[in-house]
Order: structure tokens, then C-alpha cells, then sequence
């Protein structure tokens, strides 16, 4: 490797110290961070939290009405 393509390799992937604290990997030439699994557990929660309260939302007015103009239009087509 000449000197050229080892200062435009750094540029592209700094070097990382052995037992990097974020778990970064690489899979499939990709870089990737894996999370503690702890830290994985908590988010886990949070967003099935999220989704568990979203999915109890009504839907608005305003989405009910543009499904009701599709399904009528879909009606006229056929």
C-alpha cells in the first residue's frame, strides 16, 4: 500500500483502540455499533411503550375522510 492510499484509508476509516467502548464492528465491510444489552432491554421498552400508546390513538378526522374518498373512488372504477 503506498503512502497516498494509507493517508486516504485513515481518511476514510480512523483507526479505533482495542476494546472500543461503542462495540464498533465491521459486518459485510460495513460499520456497525452494537449496544449493551441493557441499554438494548431499555430501548426495547420505550418503543413498544411508544407504539403500545400510538396504536390506542383514534384515528384523526382528517385520515378518515381521505379513506373514505379513496374507497369511493376505488367503488367508481369498478
Amino acid at each position: 500500500m503506498t503512502q497516498e492510499n494509507e493517508q486516504e484509508e485513515r481518511k476514510v476509516s480512523p483507526p479505533r483502540e482495542a476494546g472500543d467502548a461503542h462495540g464498533d464492528d465491521q459486518v459485510d465491510g460495513v460499520d456497525v455499533a452494537f449496544l449493551e444489552p441493557h441499554i438494548q432491554e431499555q430501548l426495547g421498552r420505550v418503543l413498544r411503550s411508544f407504539c403500545d400508546d400510538l396504536i390506542q390513538q383514534p384515528i384523526p378526522d382528517k385520515f378518515v375522510v381521505l379513506l373514505a374518498q379513496l374507497e369511493a373512488k376505488q367503488r367508481e372504477k369498478k
